[in-house]
Order: structure tokens, then C-alpha cells, then sequence
């Protein structure tokens, strides 16, 4: 009674690193010749010279017979369905002993080289595919050497005597039979395998995952599976594979499924796949549910998931950021791809924001007001340290801190204010500070050496402003050169100058220029600054008047450096509701952005044209605004995300709904703020910077995550990732 029938050992497939490349099925078949044993590496497609390492307790047998002779009919599908099996086994890390085409006594040294590599918690799994019989309530495996007409040989193998010898091998052993196709020398009551296998066996309980070997022992017993009801037949099916097949190799790679759900899922597949002409059949003693793939499912995942997203924005807020990135990859499968984000956006995003935080912890002193300003890489920060007792005379300093080694590496000078005035070039390499009475310090930020001191003069404004209120700076993008804008009593004036030499470049008389451009009786700028273009032959500039007495106007324009004139400028008049707080330029200065807060608390953002005057784009509610580095987009961040805009014409590019904004904040140990927030480049607007951040030197978010972390806490990344993957 010959019928064909998957013995497919029954994967108890371990939630392992499923990332290992694999070949495919016609791939694996065909490095295997005809009638011999090999043994596949898990996670491998070719075969072993010698035997692996480190099974880890994941072991399988497949057989597929197909090239039948001696009056039996070959069968289509035995070479494909074993292929398969055996390529979605590796990848769920078990080594495969494999053998196609065989004859009897080939099969029966599989068998003992399987059961020779088994250890007593292992998981054992044998699948063949190919013509099976029973005799007398028994079933066996029809070899490639049998014979139709003939008695029982060598070439027909009981089926229980390797169950039996690989059970006591091992820890539990599962078993698969798809027994099919009509078989013309069979009984109308036995067209199929008997239901003898496996006899007397019990259902299971408990859920146990099969990745640490204390698990294996309480996961003990038998499980058997049949691809149709026993003496019935099975469909050869219309596909590259059984039904069977097909619906198993889905099933058992499903992230927290067990062996008993996943088979609960093939019964249901192969059933709706025949028209429910063909309905599988389990027994099975096993004595817990055995997890066939990690132990969670994807819904599951995704919960435990947002949960790591929590945690990890706590302990950013927290000031740790190296514990918020440990803690976001433990809401994140050990292999990220592209992918991950989609599946897991909150921890996705927690990596994300932890990795790019400028939050830093420095032993700085307890009883002191400080204000940090750090480079937009982090590295580098200026701590103004001022005592209480002697805040504004002079008694504090301004220190420049390495982040990496917490330690002081240059003084810049003394400071009498709490709010300094300080900038960092754009490539975070230099560092300028005002000192007050006019002096300037530029340093290297990598040294903490002075580079060169620059005196800021303003005859015709009186005394250099400074105390309580020093002057605006600002490098040039290349950062060669330093523009201060000094104010006093409704003037400005910008000054030019070269870091390295401390010579002047240029003097522009901002006051006068913005209190022309008002040309309304008693107006005068409150406060303004202006920025060098990208070539230095421009200046772009913006002045503010608060007062109540006058007509409130913001005024902003663009100045050749070259031509000493007036490229375009704008007047646009500000409602006494509204209050212009911050402003930022693009790299070329052809685009300003202006914040604007009302009464209420909520924000506006304005676009503008500097040299046409003109307001070229609007977004409500917004926070801060910032442009990209080409200059060409700017962005808008609000209470519910961020938003991408053109800086060309104002439209809406794209949305950034994952965005979380984190304010990046100084501590003296975790949990312990002594600054609020952390200036990048003392300018409010740069405070989105992170909207276009990219992780350095071509890595993914992932590798600099990683790169922020020591060596023990990668391990610990690693070891608790999200029990959660994928199988391609």
C-alpha cells in the first residue's frame, strides 16, 4: 500500500538570530547528491566537511525520495518539499542532516548519524517526503531501492523504530507524515497511514521556549503530525509543493507561534487549500507548548515594544543617554533593517532621538548658575560656571569641557553673566566667546588654545555694550570668519572679522539701515544680528522693535558686501498680539524664518524672501523652525511632530509624524539637571538641528547608536534584544 507521506521530524525551531543569509531551495537540492547523508549548517545552504559546533540543541533529519523505480511511480514533488523544509529549518538555526533519493540502508545511516549528534535536552526533527505504507497498523518509509511487487525489505523503514531511537536521544521529537496520492495497490480502508504512530500520547500544557536547554526538559515527549486523516489520501497538489509542505514551511517560521499553534495553522491552511477534502491530524505527548520561532508574536512585540520606547524617554529625560539607547534596542529585534521603523516606530524613534541627543553629564560644581553651550556633534561644550553669591561682577568663568572625558581641557576667560554670549563654528571645530569691555576670545575647540582675541570696537555707540547684555555672534559658514553685531540705545552695528589674524573685515551700521527701512517717527531697533552668506559677499539681516509706543515691525533685508548696497529688504508689520522671539537663515541668506508667539502661548511661523521683502510660506502652531544644511528645505516643529517644508516656494513637502523632539539638557549625574536645556550655537532655532540629523560617516542609526556605547553595553544591547524575527 504504498502511499507518499512527510515525515517531517517535527522542527521544534528555537527564537534564535534568524538574519543568516540562506540559499534557496533548488539551491540547497542541488549541492546534495543522490543517495548520500549530508549535514547542513544552520543558518547555511552547503554541506559541512566536518561536523559543526555549537548545534545549540536544534537538530534535523529530511528525507525526500522521489526517483522511484522496481514498478513503483516516481513522485513530482518529494526533492522540492524536502528543499524547502530544509532551507526554512537552517534558517531557524537547526543543522540538517539531508539525503535525497535514497535507498534503505542510506536512510538508516542518516538516522544514526543524527541520533550520534543528539544530547539529551536536544530538539530532534525528522522530515521525509516520498511513498510511505502501512502493514499490519504499521507504517513505513518506501526507499528508493524497494520494489513494488516484492516482500518486506531492507528498503521499507518503521517508522518508529526512529522515533524511538532518536527519542532516547533526546529531549522531545517531532514528527510530520504526509501521506498521499492514490495508491492502486492499497485497500479502500487503507489508502493512507495508520494512526499507529505515536501511540498512546497526551496533549501539552505550558508554553516553553525552546532557546535554553533547562526550557527543553519540561518540553518533553512526542508530537505527530499527519498531512491527512489516517487511512485517507492526501493531494499532490497543483504547486511546486504539497499542500502539506507548502502551508508547514509558512507556519513554523511564524515569530511566537509553537509547534502546536503552527500546526493549528496548517490544518487550517490545507483544508481551505483542498476544499476540505484533506484536513491534518496531531497527536501528540508532549508536555509544553514548544515555541518555534522567539516567544512572541508580532502583536505582542509591538506592546512590549512601546513599552521599551517608554522606558528609554525616561531615561533621556534623565540625562542617560547611554541607558536610553540600551533601552531602545531592548524594544527592537536583534537584526534592524529597513523595515524595523515601520514595525516598531516608537523604539525605532527612542534610538533614534537617544543617539542624536547633545544631553550631557558633567562633575561640575553644585552651588554654581551654569549655562552650557555645546557643538552640534556634542563633543564639545562651554560651561558659563557662575556663583550665586557673585552673579554679574565677574566671578565666574567660562570653561570649555571635552563631553567623552568630562574634563575642563581650556578657560576662555571670566564672565559676569549667567548668559554669555558664545558660538561654535558650524563644524564645531572653533569656539568664540565674549569676555565683556569689547574683548572676544576665539579658541580651538579640540585644544582649548586661543586662537586669536579680538576687540570689538563702537566708538560711535559709546562704551562696547557688554555686562548683562553682550553682542550676537556668529561664524561665517566656513568659519573663517567671526560677525558680531554690538546694540546700544536703538543702534547696531555689525562687525566683521578674521579669526585667525583678529584683523577687520568689514563694518556694516545695522541701526541706521533697519531705522531707515522702518521710516516710522519714533521706531527703533530693540534688538537685531545679521549672518555672513556662504561666499562672504553678503550679509542678511533682521531688526525687532518691542515697544508699545510705536507701531511693532520686523524689518529684515540682504546687503552686498561687494557692491556696499541694499540687495532687497521687507517691513512687515507685527500685530500687538504677536511677539517675534527667534530667527533663523538659510546658508545663502536668500530665506529667513521668523517665530513669532501670541498672548495665547501659541506659535507662528513666517518664510521670507530677504531679497524680495516678500512672506513666501506660513505654518501655525508650529515651535522652532530650522533649515536644512543646503538651505533649499526648512522644517517646522510642533507639539504632534515635525513637518518638512520648501524654502523656494513654502509648500508642504512631507510629514514627520514619528518626530518626538527631546530639549537636550545638562546634568551633574543622571537625574540631576543643572541646565535646563543646552544651547547648540546659542541660537533657540538651532535646537531642531536634530530634525536633519544623519547619522556620521555612512552609518545606520543603528551602528551609531552603537558606537555611543561601551563594550559591555553593547553586550547588553545585544542580549536584550526584542525576542522577535522574521523569517524571509
Amino acid at each position: 500500500m504504498l502511499v507518499k507521506t512527510l515525515l517531517a521530524y517535527a522542527t521544534l525551531a528555537l527564537g534564535l538570530c534568524l538574519s543568516c543569509a540562506s540559499a534557496s531551495a533548488s539551491t540547497t537540492t542541488q549541492a546534495i547528491p543522490a543517495d548520500t547523508c549530508q549535514e547542513m549548517a544552520a543558518g547555511g545552504s552547503q554541506p559541512l566537511d566536518s561536523a559543526p559546533e555549537g548545534k545549540a540543541g536544534r537538530l534535523a533529519l529530511v528525507i525526500g525520495n522521489a526517483a522511484y523505480g522496481g514498478g513503483i511511480a516516481p513522485l513530482r514533488n518529494p526533492a522540492r518539499d524536502a528543499a524547502a523544509v530544509t532551507d526554512v529549518l537552517q534558517k531557524l538555526n537547526f543543522t540538517v542532516f539531508v539525503a535525497l533519493d535514497a535507498r534503505g540502508a542510506t536512510i538508516r545511516d542518516c538516522v544514526l548519524r543524527m541520533q550520534s549528534a543528539l544530547s539529551p535536552d536536544d530538539i530532534a526533527l525528522v522530515y521525509y517526503s516520498g511513498h510511505g505504507i502501512q502493514i499490519d497498523d504499521r507504517n513505513y518509509i518506501v526507499a528508493t531501492d524497494a520494489e513494488a511487487g516484492g516482500a518486506l525489505s531492507d528498503a521499507f523503514v518503521y517508522i518508529d523504530e526512529i522515533i524511538d531511537g532518536v527519542k532516547a536521544k533526546s529531549a522531545s521529537i517531532l514528527v510530520f507524515l504526509d501521506a498521499c496520492r492514490n495508491n492502486p495497490f492499497a485497500r479502500e480502508d487503507a489508502q493512507g497511514l495508520s494512526a499507529s504512530t505515536g501511540r498512546s500520547l497526551a496533549r501539552g500544557l505550558a508554553k516553553v521556549d525552546a532557546n535554553t536547554p533547562g526550557a527543553r526538559q519540561e518540553a518533553r515527549g512526542i508530537f505527530v503530525a499527519y498531512s491527512t486523516s489516517p487511512n485517507a489520501t492526501a493531494s499532490d497538489g497543483e504547486g511546486d509543493l504539497s499542500p502539506f509542505t507548502t502551508a508547514f514551511v509558512t507556519a513554523v517560521k511564524t515569530p511566537g507561534f509553537s509547534v502546536q499553534r503552527a500546526l493549528s495553522e496548517v490544518s487550517r491552511s490545507v483544508g481551505e487549500a483542498t476544499d476540505w477534502s484533506q484536513t491534518p491530524w496531531i497527536k501528540s505527548s508532549l508536555t509544553a507548548e514548544i515555541l518555534l520561532n522567539g516567544t512572541m508574536t508580532f502583536e505582542d512585540a509591538q506592546s512590549a515594544s512601546e513599552n521599551h520606547a517608554g522606558a528609554s524617554k525616561r531615561l533621556l529625560g534623565r540625562g542617560d543617554v547611554e541607558g536610553a539607547i540600551v533601552e531602545a534596542f531592548r524594544g527592537l529585534p536583534q537584526s534592524i533593517d529597513d523595515r524595523t521603523a515601520e514595525q516598531f516606530p516608537f523604539a525605532y524613534q527612542a534610538l533614534t532621538a537617544a543617539t542624536r541627543s547633545s544631553s550631557i553629564v558633567l562633575p561640575v560644581p553644585a552651588n554654581n548658575i551654569h549655562v552650557v553651550v555645546a557643538n552640534v556633534g556634542g563633543d564639545r561644550a562651554v560651561v558659563a560656571s557662575v556663583d550665586r553669591e557673585y552673579r554679574g561682577v565677574g566671578k565666574g568663568t567660562l570653561e570649555i569641557w571635552d563631553t567623552g572625558t568630562k574634563t575642563v581641557i581650556g578657560i576662555l576667560g571670566e564672565v559676569g553673566t549667567a548668559v554669555p554670549s558664545v558660538k561654535f563654528s558650524a563644524d564645531g571645530s572653533r569656539v568664540a566667546a565674549y569676555l565683556g569691555k569689547g574683548i572676544t576670545k576665539v579658541a580651538d575647540a579640540a585644544t582649548g588654545k586661543t586662537i586669536s582675541t579680538i576687540k570689538l570696537s563702537a566708538d560711535h555707540l559709546g562704551p562696547a555694550y557688554g555686562g548683562l547684555n553682550p553682542p550676537v555672534l556668529v561664524f561665517s559658514p566656513d568659519g573663517a570668519v567671526l560677525v558680531g553685531t554690538l546694540h546700544k540705545q536703538g543702534l547696531a552695528l555689525v562687525q566683521g572679522w578674521d579669526v585667525n589674524s583678529g584683523a577687520k573685515r568689514f563694518e556694516f551700521d545695522l541701526g541706521t539701515k533697519c531705522n531707515g527701512l522702518a521710516n516710522t517717527a519714533g521706531w527703533a531697533l530693540t534688538r537685531g544680528f545679521a549672518v555672513l552668506s556662504a561666499d562672504g559677499a553678503s550679509l542678511s539681516f533682521v531688526c525687532t522693535n518691542t515697544s508699545t509706543n510705536v507701531p511693532k515691525l520686523l524689518v529684515f533685508g540682504h546687503w552686498s558686501l561687494v557692491q556696499d548696497s541694499l540687495v532687497g529688504s521687507g517691513v512687515v508689520p507685527v500685530s500687538k498680539e504677536l511677539y517675534p522671539i527667534a530667527f533663523g537663515f538659510s546658508a545663502d541668506g536668500t530665506r529667513m524664518v521668523a517665530t513669532q508667539l501670541d498672548n495665547g502661548g501659541s506659535y507662528e511661523i513666517l518664510l521670507f524672501d530677504t531679497q524680495t521683502g516678500q512672506q513666501i510660506g506660513k505654518v501655525e502652531k508650529g515651535l522652532y523652525a530650522s533649515f536644512s544644511p543646503a538651505g533649499d528645505l526648512y522644517s517646522v516643529v510642533g507639539q504632534t511632530g515635525a513637518a518638512i517644508f520648501s524654502a523656494k516656494d513654502g509648500r508642504r513637502i512631507r510629514e514627520m509624524a514619528d518626530y518626538a523632539y527631546t530639549v537636550p539638557a545638562a546634568f551633574r549625574e543622571h537625574g540631576e539637571k543643572f541646565a535646563d536645556y543646552i544651547l547648540l550655537d546659542n541660537d533657540m532655532s538651532t535646537l531642531t538641528h536634530d530634525v536633519w540629523w544623519q547619522p556620521p560617516n555612512g552609518l545606520t542609526v543603528a551602528d551609531a547608536a552603537r558606537a555611543r556605547l561601551t563594550a559591555e553595553q553593547k553586550n547588553e544591547a545585544k542580549a536584550g534584544a526584542l525576542a522577535y524575527t522574521e523569517i524571509p
